[in-house]
């Protein structure tokens, strides 16, 4: 529910903060003293655009702020949606700077006004003549009948559904979509894949392969060099083995003179085996790189062929095309696999399709057995509402395909007078016949439906004596339900007030003020009045404004 609304800088108000009550808010005043004003101002917090000319003072900044308190759960799920903090309060506040700069804030956080109008629609319900729109919103409609019908928990089951058969329906069009495109690609996959099996990826393949080369294109080097070691090493009239293995054997015969030499000897000993093992390893490479002169050509040809495939596939390494290779299998397996795919999606939804049509069907024996009460109950308020000739009638139709409530189309017509053929409202229904159209369906509604705060603006415009009382009784009935504000020219509605508030304008040498005084109850009793007989009121005026507060 709206809990305050202060205004700082806005038209003829200079600041003003309104506490509003749960229940059933009254605001009265004489006309021109600022009564709409509150209503344009409350509509900067519904996104509304504005510019300077909403100022009062042209040098500082106008702010309009709005709290709410005890809102629906589903408010916090959409103010999570849009990255806003959920707190136990909801403050929305718009800025409008002297230099036209508009701002908006939802607790403090900057937003833009397509998230304040989505946010206020679920917290306020502003109803003015000739600008009522729920009325002729079909899904408004529906939502009514079904709230009779008590249809909240099959309509949410029916909708768990249809989500999940949308959503089937969705991959198999995709499935359908792919398989035309997918026909033209299919050779162009088929040979890619070919090409890459063909090279016989291997992970880890190029790295080896790549070190291979570079000891094969070092061979000749390399081979001189193993000649050479063998040559020094083994194979020369003065080679090194023979040297250190002759001194070995004199400092060997001579361990037992001197321990020292003893130990020389072992030396010698270990360096003429590490002398071996070169020798052997010097041997053994000479024959490998002899058993495949030939080896060099293949390492650069397979290379060559992945470093090919690899710019022709737009990557940098092996793993990349083993991957590309390994999404082309799954590609290719699925398309094979498609028809199969695509039967099983389709028997499924039959499936479904089958057990939506049996909860739309009850769905809708539920609403057409509310028809009659919903027309008979709106009827009779209408009637009370000093429209005795007015009536509305539920047309009903049903459409073949399911629909994210069923396949239920109504729509709500009315006819204002006798003789007259029932149209939708928007055709034949005047501003006021709106107003009272759209109360006297809230009215009926409203213990079955969770509204927002509802905002009446002057709807009880040409209505008077008991039809006023009659409305003032509707409005505090909702009012138990619901939190309502009503701006209002009745005495007989203002006096069922929960919290009445004056709107007046304040004369100054420079210019006029609007003030909002929350009026105790001596106060009501003088405003009654006045509204009942005029200013100064009389004494008859006084008594039976006391007797319709006592109501």
């Amino acid at each position: 529910m709206l809990h305050s609304l202060s205004i700082e800088n806005y038209a003829i108000i200079a600041k003003v903060e309104v506490n509003f009550d749960p229940k059933l808010n009254i605001i009265t005043g004489e006309t021109g003293a600022g009564k709409s004003i509150l209503i344009g101002a409350l509509s900067l917090i519904m996104g509304q655009r504005a510019d300077t000319k909403v100022l009062y003072d042209q040098k500082t900044k106008c702010t309009v702020e709005a709290i709410f308190v005890n809102f629906p759960e589903g408010i916090k799920t959409y103010l999570e949606s849009q990255d806003l903090d959920s707190e136990k309060e909801l403050i929305i506040r718009r800025e409008i700077s002297p230099t036209g700069r508009s701002r908006a804030f939802v607790n403090d956080t900057p937003t833009n006004l397509k998230v304040l109008q989505e946010l206020s629609g679920r917290l306020i319900d502003l109803n003015q003549q000739f600008n009522i729109t729920d009325i002729q919103d079909k899904k408004f409609q529906l939502a009514i009948v079904d709230a009779l019908a008590d249809n909240s928990k099959p309509l949410a089951e029916y909708q768990t559904q249809y989500r999940a058969y949308r959503l089937k329906e969705k991959q198999l069009a995709e499935l359908q979509q792919a398989e035309a495109t997918q026909v033209k690609e299919l050779e162009f996959m088929k040979f890619q894949h070919n090409e890459l099996m063909t090279a016989g990826l291997t992970a880890g393949e190029q790295t080896t392969l790549e070190s291979e080369q570079k000891l094969l294109g070092g061979m000749e080097e390399i081979t001189q060099l193993l000649a050479e070691t063998r040559f020094l090493l083994a194979e020369s009239d003065a080679n090194m083995k023979d040297s250190l293995l002759s001194l070995m054997q004199r400092w060997s015969g001579l361990r037992e003179a001197e321990a020292g030499l003893a130990e020389g000897a072992d030396v010698l000993s270990r360096v003429i085996t590490d002398m071996d093992t070169v020798i052997r390893q010097a041997e053994t490479l000479e024959d490998k790189l002899e058993q495949d002169p030939g080896r060099l050509s293949q390492v650069e040809k397979r290379l060559d062929t992945l470093y090919s495939l690899q710019r022709k596939h737009g990557v940098q390494s092996l793993d990349a095309l083993v991957s590309i290779q390994d999404e082309l299998s799954q590609k290719l397996s699925s398309y094979e696999n498609r028809n199969e795919t695509m039967a099983a999606l389709e028997e499924e939804l039959s499936t479904m399709e089958a057990k939506l049509k049996g909860m739309s069907d009850k769905l809708s024996s539920r609403r057409v057995k509310v028809f009659k009460k919903l027309e008979k109950e709106v009827n009779k308020r209408l009637t009370d509402l000093s429209m005795p000739s007015a009536e509305i009638k539920v047309d009903h139709e049903k459409d073949q395909a399911l629909g994210p409530a069923g396949t239920d189309r109504l729509d709500i017509l009315f006819k204002a007078n006798k003789g007259s053929t029932f149209q939708e409202v928007k055709r034949v229904a005047s501003g006021g016949e709106t107003s009272r159209l759209m109360l006297a369906i809230k009215a009926t509604v409203a213990h079955k439906m969770a509204l927002p705060s509802m905002i009446f603006d002057e709807i009880d415009t040409g209505v008077s004596g008991d039809v006023a009382g009659k409305m003032g009784g509707i409005l505090s009935n909702m009012a138990q339900l619901h939190q309502l504000i009503c701006i209002t020219h009745s005495p007989q509605v203002s006096a069922r007030a929960t919290r009445h508030f004056h709107v007046s304008k304040q004369e100054t040498k420079a210019r006029t003020l609007t003030q909002v005084t929350q009026l105790d109850q001596e106060a009501r009793i003088l405003e009654l009045a006045k509204m009942l007989s005029g200013d100064p009121p009389s004494t008859f005026a006084l008594d039976n404004a006391k007797d319709l507060l006592s109501v």
